[in-house]
């Protein structure tokens, strides 16, 4: 017997008591079937083989748009990009990335889609918990990794290729223009939010060309800048930036990186570098990491008298005082989720206030970052983004 006790129906929509099944439900059924066949035609005609390069300069082809979808970083990104869509789409996760680095922004998402926890976890590369086996049996049609992530793990990344698995490589830790705007279109091509992408893209581009064209017509000289992360608080200098990350955006903004030449990338530099080099300008990366007892805080549920009082504990350094900086009082604090990412044109845009205060008045950079998320995202994030002393 079937549920509710009803016979089961003869292929030829007649019960077996020889009772005809009424005009309405034929039709009925016939016009869900017709739908549901005509929405299956139009996704597969949608859907098509396209050769792509990602980042690295690695072509391959995949179809798209992608069905299932594994993602590794720059989760707000590619929100922004698909939107909730996008979201159905996401098979697996690196969760680590998200809920640990940026712990009240991963919760301020799951008041808005709880389900987010329920996305099955790849692991974390950088804390060596990222697994290519987990990943593989996820079968998704398309992993999108950030390039450090596929540098950090290193051989096994053939592994997931082999496996018949394509890999979208992207890259906005570079900071460049190039990449940030090729990633940006890529993610948009896999998902099938191309249009969104470009929107994007040019908002990006163009918010950047006002910033240097600005400078660039000023023909001023470039103020110097220093640049660190300020996790571990005042007692121990933590790592600035080389070509890479705030360093790239500072000399985008058109500074004087004071630590360009001594750190390749990202590293630690010694206290008596900084006193020699005489920054005008420091800016302290701060997060939500209240662990920290003096790190930098900034970001959400930061208030802007918890940033300025961890900001000026930098300032009383040994040897500080005496900086050109912490005398102008022109020592800032920005928020380091406002890095890595497509919107963070606002951060160009906050670094050139904070170097040219006289060619960049009319640019509030913390209000466009939160317009973003009006526009593109579901969360209004209510905090402290970027602040200065002065």
């Amino acid at each position: 017997m079937h549920a509710h006790g009803m016979r089961p129906i003869r292929g030829d929509g007649s019960h077996k008591t020889g009772l005809a099944m009424p005009l309405f439900y034929r039709s009925t059924l016939k016009i869900t079937l017709a739908a549901a066949f005509a929405a299956f035609l139009a996704q597969a005609a949608h859907a098509e083989s396209v050769e792509l390069t990602d980042v690295t300069g690695r072509t391959f082809e995949m179809e798209v748009p992608a069905k299932r979808v594994v993602l590794g970083l720059y989760f707000e990104d590619y929100w922004a990009l698909g939107g909730d869509e996008a979201m159905d789409k996401l098979v697996g996760i690196s969760k680590a990335a998200w809920s640990d680095w940026r712990p009240a922004n991963w919760q301020a998402y799951l008041k808005v889609r709880p389900s987010l926890d329920d996305i099955p976890d790849v692991g974390e590369v950088e804390v060596s918990t990222f697994s290519v086996e987990k990943l593989i049996s996820l079968k998704p049609d398309v992993a999108i990794l950030a390039e450090w992530q596929v540098q950090g793990i290193g051989a096994d990344f053939q592994r997931i290729v082999d496996a018949g698995i394509p890999v979208v490589v992207v890259d906005y830790h570079a900071q460049t223009e190039e990449r940030h705007v090729a990633s940006t279109r890529l993610i948009g091509k896999v998902i099938g939010a191309e249009e969104q992408a470009e929107k994007i893209a040019q908002e990006y581009e163009s918010a950047v060309s006002d910033v240097r064209e600005r400078i660039e017509k000023a023909g001023k000289e470039k103020p110097s800048v220093y640049i660190e992360l300020g996790s571990k608080g005042p007692p121990e200098q933590g790592p600035s930036y080389g070509d890479y990350m705030w360093g790239k955006i500072a000399e985008v903004a058109g500074g004087k990186n004071i630590t360009r030449e001594i750190v390749r990338s990202w590293g630690p530099v010694a206290p008596e570098q900084v006193l020699a080099a005489r920054p005008e300008v420091i800016v302290m990366a701060g997060s939500e990491w209240r662990q920290h007892a003096t790190g930098q805080l900034m970001g959400e549920g930061v208030s802007n008298d918890e940033a300025l009082t961890r900001l000026k504990g930098f300032t009383e350094r040994p040897g500080w005082s005496a900086l050109p900086a912490v005398e102008n009082g022109r020592v800032h604090g920005i928020y380091q989720g406002a890095s890595r990412t497509i919107m963070d044109y606002t951060s160009v845009q906050y670094f050139a206030k904070a170097l040219y205060p006289d060619l960049f008045e009319d640019i509030d950079p913390q209000a466009n970052y939160l317009a973003f998320y009006e526009r593109y995202l579901p969360i209004k994030p209510e905090g402290t983004f970027m602040i200065g002393l002065k």
